[in-house]
């Protein structure tokens, strides 16, 4: 039999329905689904920068190897090893900053898991990390799909896990008001919609690849 819903029940699942922060997420806390997010991502990310480093390894090792990630002409990540896009930042790999990075996301996912909560300089460098990680997946992009014409796919598993990290750090962050109180409403709408924007920019980014790759799709299949 339904019991009947307190006032205090409606009222905490209208603040959700409107995205609305509580207390535990505007002391540095996160909710359970919010965490889980920033796990699996992070940890799916984390893996293809391992995978392209090990690829990395094996092509600097012996040039000739076929590598896991080469599976045809269009697909394959043996031609950007040793290549300047592939060193942007002192001459260090790309895929170890990935790493780095995504390593560190983990962990304070598990931290938040566990209830622990992060200081607002932390929320606040991670969206900013995210708004710079996002620009350079615009800028592989570009090189991937105008200079190269190729795709990685290690880059691609990246590429996916990047939009919900940062989809999910850019709303909570600024919907506890850590980044501003002014973007507030912003980040709101950005925790109520969040799985509709990522939706959409999926749609996006798949409709670009395969209208981009067109005339070679069609050639390997």
């Amino acid at each position: 039999m339904n019991q009947e819903l307190t006032d205090e029940q409606i009222d905490l699942r209208l603040a959700k329905l409107r995205g609305d922060s509580d207390l535990n997420q505007r002391s540095g806390g996160a909710h359970a689904s919010t965490a889980w997010i920033l796990l699996v991502f992070s940890a799916i990310a984390s893996v293809a920068s391992l995978g392209l480093i090990m690829s990395e390894k094996s092509k600097l090792e012996d040039p000739k190897s076929a590598l896991v990630c080469d599976v045809n002409p269009l697909i394959g990540c043996g031609k950007w090893v040793g290549t300047w896009q592939n060193e942007v930042f002192f001459g260090i790999s790309n895929s170890v900053i990935g790493l780095a990075f995504f390593a560190a996301l983990t962990a304070l996912s598990i931290a938040l898991l566990t209830g622990s909560k992060l200081h607002r300089n932390i929320w606040i460098v991670l969206s900013i990390s995210m708004v710079a990680g996002m620009i350079w997946v615009l800028w592989f992009m570009y090189q991937s799909l105008v200079i190269a014409r190729s795709l990685c796919p290690f880059c691609m598993v990246i590429w996916l896990c990047m939009i919900p990290l940062s989809i999910t750090i850019w709303g909570r962050s600024a919907q506890a008001g850590h980044l501003s109180n002014q973007l507030v409403p912003l980040g709101k709408a950005i925790v109520r919609n969040r799985f509709v924007i990522a939706s959409i920019v999926y749609a996006v980014l798949f409709t670009l690849l395969a209208v981009w790759f067109w005339q070679d799709w069609q050639l390997l299949f």
